[in-house]
C-alpha cells in the first residue's frame, strides 16, 4: 500500500475538505475498493479520503453484480463526511455522475449520462459509480461514492475504454490512469460543492442536459413515450401522450433500468428489475 496526498482548488468549502488537500491509499489488489474504504473507517481514518485499486477480484457493481476490474482501469472510491437526509439518497449520485462528466468535457471527451449513474461515451459504457452509505436514524452521515472507469483494460460488450476512443481521434487529453483518478476526484468534490452552492433543482437541469437519450422514444409494456429527464429525486420522467391529452409518468432507478440500444421503431426499453433471490 502506498499513501498519497493530493493538492486542491482553495475555492473548495472546508465543508468538504480542511486545508485543501486529501489523502489516499494505493493499493495493487483489492476485492473492492468500496470494502477498503469501510475498513480503513473501522480503523478511526476520518473522511475526506479516497482509496485506488490497480484490480479488483469482486468490484461492486449496480444490483449486487460484479464489476469486471482488470489491470489498465480505474477503481477509486471516496469517503465523504455529510448530513443528508436519507429521503433524499440519489442527490449523491447525482451531484457525482454530474461532477464527474463536467470535469471529463473540460478534457474534450464528449462523455453523457445515462440513467441513472453511468457513463455513456460515443453510445458504449465508459463507466460507472455505485454509492453507498452509512446512516444515523434517517440522517446520512458518511457517503462512499465508488468509481471505475475503462482506460486502458481488456473491455466487453457495449463498452468503451478512453484507449479505444483516442486511437479514433489521435487527440490524448488524459495521459496516465493517475491524472484520471485526479480528475474523478476534483469531479467528485466540484459536483459536491455545486450542490450546496446551488441546489438540487440547478443539478437536475444541468444533468437532463447531458443525458444520452434526453427526448428519445422510449417504451414499457407496450406503452410509449418520450423520455423529458429526471426529477429532483432522480426518477425518471417519460411523457405519454394519447387521443391528444398528454400525462408524465415516473419511475424510481430503484425499480426500473433502461435499454442501451434502441430497440424494433427506434424505442428504448424500459425494464423493471427483478430481485434476485438470497440463499441462505
Amino acid at each position: 500500500m502506498k499513501q498519497i496526498s493530493l493538492n486542491l482548488p482553495e475555492n473548495l468549502s472546508s465543508i468538504i475538505v480542511k486545508h485543501n488537500t486529501i489523502n489516499g491509499y494505493i493499493y495493487d489488489n483489492l476485492s473492492s475498493t468500496n470494502d477498503q474504504i469501510w475498513q480503513l473507517r473501522q480503523e478511526n481514518i476520518m473522511p475526506p479520503f479516497f482509496v485506488i485499486a490497480k484490480q479488483q477480484t469482486a468490484g461492486k457493481g449496480q444490483r449486487g453484480n460484479i464489476w469486471r476490474s482488470p489491470l489498465g482501469g480505474l477503481y477509486l472510491s471516496i469517503i465523504l463526511e455529510i448530513n443528508l437526509s436519507i429521503e433524499f439518497i440519489n442527490h449523491l449520485t447525482l451531484f457525482s455522475i454530474y461532477g464527474i462528466v463536467k470535469e471529463l468535457r473540460t478534457y474534450k471527451i464528449p462523455v453523457q449520462i445515462k440513467w441513472l449513474n453511468d457513463l455513456i461515451l460515443e453510445g458504449k459504457k465508459l463507466g460507472g459509480i455505485l454509492c453507498e452509505t452509512r446512516s444515523e436514524g434517517k440522517i446520512i452521515k458518511e457517503v462512499v461514492m465508488g468509481v471505475g472507469i475503462n482506460y486502458e483494460n481488456k473491455i466487453y460488450n457495449n463498452s468503451i475504454s478512453l484507449n479505444n476512443y483516442y486511437q479514433k481521434t489521435n487527440k490524448v487529453t488524459i495521459t496516465s490512469v493517475n491524472n484520471l483518478a485526479t480528475i474523478i476526484i476534483l469531479g467528485i468534490l466540484k459536483g459536491y460543492q455545486q450542490y450546496l452552492d446551488l441546489g438540487i433543482n440547478h443539478l437536475v437541469n444541468n444533468y437532463n442536459k447531458l443525458m444520452y437519450n434526453f427526448q428519445d422514444k422510449v417504451t414499457i409494456e407496450q406503452i410509449k413515450g418520450e423520455i423529458s429527464g429526471i426529477n429532483s429525486q432522480g426518477h425518471l420522467q417519460v411523457k405519454i401522450t394519447s387521443l391528444g391529452a398528454s400525462s408524465k409518468m415516473s419511475f424510481s432507478p430503484h425499480n426500473y433500468s433502461i435499454s442501451y440500444d434502441k430497440l424494433t421503431q427506434n424505442y428504448y426499453q424500459l425494464t423493471e428489475k427483478k430481485a434476485k433471490n438470497k440463499s441462505f
